[in-house]
């Protein structure tokens, strides 16, 4: 008896631990399985609505600067402008007036002659003034030899990244080039309208001219001015080719996407051209570190983890309840077997005995 009640503890524990094993291997597998679903899920939503989203910002960009073309194609083809009056007060007060329409996306605009002497010029800084010569200018020179509209991307005196954008003034009656309406956009304060170009830490814009050069950048402003492909960037992203591929693939005019991971985090980050004049001019990037796009479903994550707890605990319990009722049956079939064996050994010895009489009755009879 003893025997049989200590072998059916054996089987009692080692059930309960199986069932507990069994019951946490479903839990983490079902657990596991419904986190990599909803992270797929989620993942996948928050690239294609960062796609689009990227081309939408391009757009916006490309409408705001085609409104600035816009607006130097009016100045360069104003009547005092067309009669070579470049410096007089009545387009300088056309500048001024211009320039208060737009001047919360430029920060000066002002006139070049055919000699590149600055005759009018309207601004709140300081940096230029009458009279100066910009003829060792690239964008200057750019735009004589090709007598059509640049952007051009540098530092000025105040030590502010802008691009400046030209556009010709070329005489309606005679063809010959005349001078230069230019005008600059200060480009992170730019940038900045359309998305954080101060912190790493959450979602960012990175915007690019044709050159690679960065014009805006959320991972920090020491990359305003840099090439991407330079030292200084290639260094900050350990050479990653992924990134390396989706720039190279941007530049050439081409949308994209790309994950990658160059030692500060895993991060998701698509690109799109800012076409003006039928050309890519400007890049959009909007980079976001996945554990941002993850913690949306941390709470989700929670509660489940919660629940499928409650609906391990509960199958633990009922895997439990029935195994007492189990054993308890056992032990009644085992007290059962045990009372008729005991009945039959009873019988047997009664049958031996009245055997082992009858035998020594004929014994004693031959003697």
């Amino acid at each position: 008896m003893n025997l049989l009640s200590g072998r059916e503890r054996e089987i009692g524990i080692i059930s309960i631990i199986s069932i507990i094993v069994f019951s946490n291997g479903l839990l983490f597998y079902f657990q596991n399985s419904l986190e990599d679903d909803l992270k797929k899920g989620v993942f996948e939503q928050q690239k294609q609505l960062q796609v689009q989203s990227t081309k939408e910002i391009a757009q916006h960009v490309q409408s705001d600067i085609s409104l600035v073309m816009s607006m130097l194609y009016g100045l360069a083809n104003s009547g005092d402008v067309q009669q070579g009056k470049l410096g007089s007060d009545k387009t300088t007060k056309l500048l001024q007036d211009t320039y208060d329409t737009y001047n919360l996306t430029i920060d000066r605009l002002f006139i070049l002659d055919k000699n590149d002497i600055m005759v009018a010029s309207v601004t709140h800084s300081a940096e230029f003034f009458l009279g100066e010569e910009f003829s060792f200018r690239n964008w200057v020179k750019e735009t004589k030899n090709t007598l059509a509209p640049v952007f051009s991307g540098d530092f000025e005196r105040a030590g502010i990244f802008r691009v400046f954008i030209t556009y010709p003034v070329i005489s309606r009656e005679t063809g010959q080039y005349v001078g230069m309406i230019v005008t600059s956009i200060p480009t992170v304060p730019f940038f900045a309208h359309y998305g954080n170009v101060e912190k790493i830490e959450t979602q960012f814009l990175v915007a690019y001219d044709t050159k690679g050069m960065m014009l805006a950048n959320g991972a920090s402003k020491t990359f305003v001015g840099k090439n991407f492909f330079g030292n200084y960037t290639q260094q900050f992203i350990n050479h990653n080719q992924a990134l390396n591929n989706l720039t190279r693939n941007m530049l050439a005019g081409n949308s994209g996407f790309a994950i990658y991971d160059y030692g500060r985090g895993e991060r998701l980050t698509t690109s799109y051209p800012v076409v003006l004049n039928g050309k890519p001019q400007f890049f959009i990037q909007i980079v976001t570190p996945t554990s941002e796009i993850y913690s949306r479903i941390e709470n989700v994550l929670s509660v489940q983890g919660v629940r499928m707890l409650s609906l391990f605990a509960a199958i633990s319990t009922i895997a439990i309840v029935v195994l007492v009722i189990l054993l308890r049956k056992w032990n009644i079939i085992l007290s059962k077997e045990v009372k008729r064996r005991t009945r039959e050994l009873e019988e047997s010895y009664k049958e031996m005995k009245n055997y082992l009489d009858k035998v020594l009755k004929e014994v004693k009879k031959q003697h």
